[in-house]
């Protein structure tokens, strides 16, 4: 794709956009699901959630095709974000949206528990939720688009943003994977199990003696009829969501489990470490962008601008703190062996003329 012509800056531009909004859309989602907002209005998040990696992974796919035409392939994975167009893209929809997409609309199931019925699951969509802070990797690739005299920075900024990103989504990441579980766990596991040694000992239960003032417990059903209940069908359908409730079979009844509060704890989670991936590409692309323009690029600049320009006589200002910078160890032999030179020749030609 070529960026210099009208349609690749229009193009550039309207990926920035989008680039915009998944962060901002990420971040409802969870804020959605925290505040406990309507089915509805979680669905309309979770079909948007889905577009947008419909549309980086279609974006992925278009430019890996152009460069591997112009036979570019490992210049666009290596070094001009490709890898991270692939990670902010095609996993999340193959192994998050698109899943959540199906069995939300199109299984016939009410949600990821509803059809899978085991609980180690929750570790693989935990893992999920945290694989879609990805999709703020793809605010490196607008350093690129920023415009400055300084062609490295950029790069570089981009390069320990992304390593510092990397570094927090692969360790959340594992600890969601290996850990037991034991520091967040729904209440209904222990419901569940007091519910089962309840029903073992005891011919006929008294759900509501038992269940009262417990809000985990939504439904139980035997042979298909609701035998307690502390919410109506509509009222089920219209405020719990996919992965909301949680059903399995105790000791020969059907019981749908809340897992509202669960889900809430995560979000919570979730937006915090958004807020924290936000919070380190502000910092560094702002503080250390600073830090690395004035003590490389703009140093650097000084001595090209000296070696060019015959006229050019400026020496290189160099921090006292950081003299120790190789940087500046050149820019000290700049100043002291090639100005003093330059001049002299300056000199001898004045004088020539």
């Amino acid at each position: 794709m070529n960026e210099k012509s009208y349609l690749g800056r229009i193009i550039e531009g309207l990926v920035v956009f989008l680039i915009l909004l998944v962060m901002m859309e990420t971040l409802f989602e969870e804020y959605a699901t925290f505040a406990d907002f309507s089915v509805r209005i979680r669905q309309y998040v979770l079909i948007a959630g889905f577009c947008f990696d419909l549309i980086f992974s279609i974006e992925f796919l278009a430019r890996l095709f152009l460069s591997a035409r112009r036979r570019g392939v490992a210049d666009y994975l290596g070094t001009e974000g490709g890898t991270i167009d692939f990670f902010s893209s095609i996993p999340l929809l193959v192994l998050n949206s698109g899943p959540l997409i199906w069995m939300t609309f199109f299984s016939g199931e009410a949600g990821l528990f509803a059809v899978l019925g085991s609980i180690s699951f929750l570790k693989v969509v935990k893992v999920l939720r945290v694989a879609r802070t990805l999709r703020f990797m793809r605010t490196l690739k607008m350093f690129g688009k920023i415009r400055t005299k300084y062609r490295m920075t950029p790069k570089y900024v981009a390069r320990a943003v992304s390593l510092a990103v990397t570094v927090i989504v692969v360790a959340l990441m594992g600890f969601s994977f290996v850990g037991r579980g034991s520091v967040i766990q729904p209440r209904f596991l222990s419901v569940e199990k007091i519910l089962a040694n309840y029903l073992l000992n005891t011919g006929e239960p008294e759900f509501k003696q038992l269940l009262s003032g417990v809000e985990s417990v939504l439904i139980i059903e035997k042979d298909g009829v609701s035998v307690y209940s502390t919410v109506t069908k509509r009222s089920f359908e219209e405020e719990f969501f996919g992965d909301d409730y949680y059903h399995t079979a105790v000791m020969g009844y059907d019981v749908y489990f809340s897992n509202k509060d669960m889900k809430k704890t995560v979000a919570f989670i979730n937006m915090l470490v958004y807020s924290m991936v936000i919070g380190i590409i502000i910092l560094l692309s702002t503080v250390y962008r600073i830090f690395f323009n004035r003590h490389i690029s703009s140093v650097l600049g000084v001595m090209i601008r000296g070696f060019k320009n015959a006229e050019y006589l400026t020496p290189v200002r160099a921090v006292r703190k950081r003299r120790d910078f190789e940087v500046y160890q050149l820019a000290d032999q700049y100043n002291k062996k090639w100005l003093p030179v330059k001049r002299k020749i300056l000199e001898i030609k004045k004088k020539n003329l």
